[in-house]
């Protein structure tokens, strides 16, 4: 009797957890569908950006050590409007899951309106960077290339920032298949470029890093062709009116602003940030800095597609609280974040037993230097799975907080902790008391690990739920 009692409690208790087990199963398999091929996406780019370094690498020692102050440094100042105009990501993912057409319409016109006036003051800033390139107290070998290859990307910086708000068309509403498309073709556009203008290849002139910097803005004004073509032409004009919605909207610009904004002003801060940290590894000298160069190129095969997944994240909790579903937040991050965990643990795994796989992919002709280069990149590998778990759990936990429009709390703890501890900490370590990269490697780690556990506590608060992007 007992027994067919408990069988009996136990048939309706499979039951009733059956209906939960299905709703994460469906939470589980949107967050593949959405994720998977964003991550593809990114890691086309990593493939795209790992090539280009490498391609440097082989061509000089000065080469590698300038790309990467120069392109971080460009994109500091890319950043802030790339940051703000692909929020139109989240409003088309709000406006699509409170299936209100028009205005995701609206919102692709206003974020293409917003990186033509991005492309006109980006000009502005090129004076600007080239001096701080002066004042680094790099050598002057890497300077020169530095300030060539800034000044070209910076010039087609507006293209980047209008990339990402035509990609937020499709991610917006989940179709992320033909974002994956899109950055393969652009992808091979580069890396084909970037081998004969580098090198001087089929008739070209070798320009070295210069062509590396051509290479990649003519792929971006590739990819927006593609794209416009896509959104004007392609099936999707007979659902949405596209071209009926052509005018200026300053409702929905002011949303643009008023969340973006501040997501583009967090990203300038933390990528501005990063930018002191490299510079302040080059006074270390050339080998130093082309070393921390190699890892962080070799960081993007983790980084990017944590972004990836990040991104998928913001859309799907964008689409949820666009139908009113916030309790699926809690679940589509959670599952977002097991997801990423498996990645970066793989991943970090690889970095720290197999260092020297990577570091060959660098491998120059100056045996010599490269040899100084690969001494002192192999202990910063030894950090890696550190550092990438703790940006793991920042990016998520990031990405799910703009998702919401918590972008506010997000722009004003990183510049608190920009400004108050990482900055002077990495001024303090690396140029003051000259200790070595490690330590402000291990920094960074700290800072990374900092900012995971306060995103993670302010989702945990709830505060997110008060906020309406909608009305």
């Amino acid at each position: 009797m007992n027994r067919t009692r408990d069988w009996l409690y136990s048939l309706q208790r499979d039951k009733n957890t059956q209906p939960d087990l299905i709703y994460n199963m469906k939470h589980f398999r949107e967050i593949l569908r959405v994720s998977l091929p964003l991550v593809v996406s990114t890691a086309s780019y990593t493939v795209l950006t790992f090539t280009d370094r490498m391609f440097l690498s082989w061509y000089s020692p000065e080469a590698i050590a300038a790309s990467v102050p120069a392109m971080i440094l460009s994109y500091a100042g890319i950043c802030f409007f790339m940051g703000t105009g692909q929020y139109t990501n989240v409003l088309i993912a709000q406006f699509f899951g409170a299936s209100l057409d028009k205005d995701v319409a609206r919102s692709l016109w206003q974020g293409i309106y917003f990186s033509i006036i991005s492309s006109l003051i980006l000009l502005l800033f090129i004076p600007l960077g080239k001096y701080i390139i002066d004042i680094s107290g790099h050598g002057i070998e890497v300077i020169t290339l530095e300030k060539a290859y800034f000044e070209i990307l910076l010039t087609g910086g507006g293209l980047v920032v209008l990339n990402g708000v035509l990609s937020s068309y499709y991610s917006g509403r989940g179709k992320t298949k033909i974002i994956m498309y899109i950055s393969f073709v652009g992808a091979a556009i580069n890396i084909f470029l970037n081998y004969i203008l580098i090198f001087g290849r089929f008739g070209f002139p070798e320009l070295g890093i210069e062509g590396a910097g051509i290479a990649t803005v003519t792929s971006n004004f590739a990819i927006a062709i593609i794209y416009l073509a896509f959104i004007f032409l392609g099936k999707d004009r007979r659902f949405i009116p596209i071209t009926k919605l052509v005018s200026f909207n300053w409702r929905i610009f002011y949303k643009l602003l008023r969340f973006g904004a501040p997501n583009g002003f967090q990203q300038l801060i933390d990528i501005t940030s990063f930018t002191v940290f490299i510079f302040l590894i080059g006074l270390h000298g050339d080998h130093i800095l082309a070393a921390t160069n190699i890892v962080l190129s070799i960081n993007m095969l983790a980084f990017m597609p944590m972004l990836g997944f990040g991104q998928a994240a913001a859309i799907l909790v964008g689409q949820y609280i666009g139908k009113n579903e916030k309790e699926s937040v809690l679940s589509i991050t959670s599952d977002t974040l097991k997801v990423a965990f498996i990645y970066g643990i793989g991943i970090g795994l690889l970095f720290l037993f197999f260092p020297e796989f990577f570091i060959q992919f660098f491998k120059s002709a100056d045996t010599v230097s490269f040899q100084k280069i690969s001494d002192a990149a192999i202990p910063l590998f030894m950090i890696l799975p550190a550092f990438l778990l703790s940006d793991t759990v920042a990016i998520i936990y990031g990405s799910v907080l703009g998702g919401t429009g918590d972008t506010k709390f997000k722009m004003w703890f990183s510049v608190l902790l920009s400004s108050f501890l990482f900055v002077p900490g990495e001024v303090l370590i690396l140029k003051t008391f000259g200790f070595s990269a490690i330590i402000g490697w291990l920094w960074i780690t700290f800072y990374l690990t900092l900012m995971a556990f306060v995103f993670w506590m302010r989702f945990k608060t709830g505060n997110w739920r008060k906020i309406d992007m909608i009305h």
